[in-house]
């Protein structure tokens, strides 16, 4: 039995008044004259045995009156724990997209929160909410209320190990018999690391898996470019089901809000479908492909963004050629020519194509920044001279790891072997090419590459022009000097597209769509003032990311946990410089989920439950109190009445 109000039991101890005071009237006799006792004496010591046990009945009701009002004024009561112990429930609430799915009572997520605010109606109770994204200390129920109410879908998933790590830090300084764990999701497979330790719990948790009717979902899963040439780009559209299908799904494409085409991507009895959309290559696009599914919403739709080509910038460094200025014009190219004595070695890092063109002796310096060019995705074109210093050039092909010129031929050799599945020439011609005036040079470099392929071969078997990727970047190496002296090559219908294509076929595409996640690098070529930032904005909000500035460019690193699917502009000094697309995680639109009894079978501490209000009423009975006040007062007024009763039935 406890007591909320143990401190008015000190009372009892005023109950020795009444004892001290009924021991003295005990003590005290009356003597009154009478004519005759003689007749009394055989009945004289029976009533004063009578009268001295009346009086301690009296004592004893009068005692047991008190003792009963002093105790029911304490509010004796009988629970397992104190009235004065504020109960703490900890709940996960997964808020991911997946509970976007729906169950008996609609969207998974809405229905548990609704259950949640409906059971939780005990006062003396404080409970705390941890969702994907935030932790809400200590709710009342108004406030609980609000939270659940207000909750949206975050991009955001936990584990479960570090869901149960997130509550053991929450309760680490609270009573444990206090405490009480409940962990709603619908557990779905990327939830679970298998290095975790979540069956090792010390405590006891509830889980409560929410499971949705269906378990069938068509997403958009990923697209990306399959054909990019100067008119038009190709881009591939995959569709997934989590289950073999048989239906036909419309998919629309969108530029901002205009419908620019519709498709239907047909599932043959499988999981994967592919449609294509064509747009010009000569606009910015701002996609969307939509199709409706109304198992989940967050999948239906994909964003992706395609810039206009900018100018590409092309330094060519050496003796001038003619023919370059007019392949590289300027209503395409930003076009430089530069001798090498006048060349202003900051201005490297700015091009995307650099041509050395026929230099005799390739200095030191340059070396190493045409390295760091091709290294960061720079594509470099080597045009030796018609007296190259071998030991320069074998400088820089070892620096750049592209292998060794062994000797210099003067023999006359025809051009005579194309390589159309080279990406230099794969689009060039619609086939190959039988009757052909072959180009033909008296000079060229042999050479023993490492990992190249040829573009164009000698009739000796000998390449003329090779290429090699170089991390970022890509090297071309043509063997001979262009000059007319030394080859006709320039005369050839080959000189306009393999140049042209040194620059358009490395040129990268901006990246289609980013992820959302925890943390994005996104770099914009861009020069900013040194007290300039850069800002990202959509319709509804605007924010400044942390940002890292170079010489040519600004790193941004983007925090993911309040990104929604859709376009970003960044700008600077409100001058638009681009527009990213985001996209929230397809791992949760793959409707696969755990089997928790498997998961759970060695712990005893963890329980899985059927409903919320099992939860809820394991709670409320262990809180329960059984007043004991009310029995107390009933208690003294039966001891004021047998008090009474005594005085008037028993007074001789």
């Amino acid at each position: 039995m406890h007591f909320k109000h143990p401190e008015i039991l000190y009372a009892l101890l005023l109950l020795i008044i009444p004892i001290i005071v009924h021991l003295f009237q005990l003590q005290r006799f009356v003597k009154v004259p009478f004519t005759n006792v003689q007749f009394l004496k055989n009945i004289e010591q029976q009533t004063r045995k009578s009268t001295r046990l009346k009086k301690w009945v009296i004592l004893i009701t009068r005692l047991l009156v008190l003792t009963s009002l002093i105790i029911a004024f304490a509010q004796p009561y009988f629970s397992n724990l104190s009235s004065q112990l504020k109960f703490n429930t900890t709940v996960y609430l997964d808020n991911s997209f997946s509970m976007q799915a729906k169950g008996n009572e609609g969207e998974l997520l809405r229905s548990i929160s609704q259950k949640i605010i409906k059971e939780n109606i005990n006062t003396n109770n404080t409970i705390s909410l941890i969702t994907n994204d935030a932790i809400f200390k200590n709710l009342t129920i108004k406030s609980l209320k609000s939270k659940l109410i207000s909750l949206k879908y975050s991009s955001n998933k936990l584990d479960l190990s570090t869901v149960l790590l997130k509550i053991k830090t929450l309760n680490k300084y609270r009573i444990k018999n206090s405490n009480k764990v409940l962990l709603l999701s619908d557990f779905q497979s990327i939830n679970y690391n298998k290095k975790s330790t979540f069956t090792n719990v010390n405590s006891p948790v509830s889980l409560l898996k929410l499971n949705p009717i269906k378990n069938i979902n068509i997403f958009i899963d990923s697209i990306y470019i399959t054909k990019n040439n100067l008119k038009e780009i190709t881009i591939k559209v995959e569709i997934k089901s989590t289950s073999n299908n048989t239906s036909a799904v419309p998919i629309s494409l969108y530029n901002n809000a205009k419908l620019i085409g519709k498709t239907t991507a047909k599932f043959r009895n499988s999981t994967v479908s592919a449609v294509e959309f064509t747009i010009p290559n000569s606009v910015n696009f701002n996609g969307k492909i939509s199709l409706v599914d109304t198992s989940l919403e967050f999948d239906n739709d994909f964003y992706f963004t395609i810039s206009k080509p900018e100018k590409i910038s092309v330094l060519s460094i050496g003796n001038s050629s003619e023919f370059l200025s007019k392949i590289y014009t300027k209503t395409e190219f930003n076009f430089t020519h530069v001798q090498l004595h006048k060349l202003n070695y900051n201005n490297i890092q700015k091009q995307q194509l650099i041509i050395l063109n026929e230099i005799d002796v390739i200095p030191s310096e340059l070396i190493q920044d045409l390295h760091n060019f091709s290294i960061n995705g720079g594509t470099l074109v080597i045009i030796p001279s018609k007296n190259s210093n071998l030991n320069s050039y074998n400088r820089i092909f070892k620096v750049l790891d592209l292998g060794l010129i062994t000797k210099k031929n003067e023999n006359e050799y025809k051009i005579t072997t194309i390589n159309y599945e080279h990406p230099l020439i794969k689009d060039v011609f619609e086939r190959k090419v039988a009757n052909f005036q072959y180009p033909k040079t008296i000079t060229y470099y042999k050479t023993n590459l490492k990992n190249s392929s040829s573009v164009l071969k000698l009739a000796n078997n000998d390449s003329f022009i090779s290429s090699k990727k170089n991390k970022k970047g890509v090297i071309y190496w043509v063997s001979s000097p262009l000059n007319s002296g030394i080859s006709n090559f320039l005369q050839s219908p080959l000189i306009v597209p393999v140049f042209y294509n040194f620059a358009k076929k490395n040129l990268k595409i901006n990246q289609l769509y980013y992820t959302i996640a925890p943390e994005n690098n996104i770099d914009i070529k861009t020069t900013v003032g040194k007290d300039d930032i850069l800002k990202i904005s959509t319709k509804t909000q605007e924010f400044i990311p942390l940002q890292t500035i170079s010489q040519n460019k600004v790193t941004l690193k983007i925090q993911g946990a309040h990104l929604q699917s859709g376009f970003y502009q960044i700008k600077s000094n409100n001058t638009l410089l681009k527009t990213v697309a985001f996209n929230y995680n397809r791992e949760e639109s793959d409707l696969t989920y755990l089997n928790l009894k498997k998961l759970t079978i060695n712990n005893k501490n963890i329980t899985i439950i059927k409903s919320i209000d099992d939860f809820f009423n394991e709670i409320n009975n262990q809180k329960q109190i059984n007043w004991l006040f009310k029995l107390f007062l009933a208690f003294s007024m039966l001891f004021l009445l047998i008090e009474m009763l005594i005085l008037k039935y028993f007074n001789k």
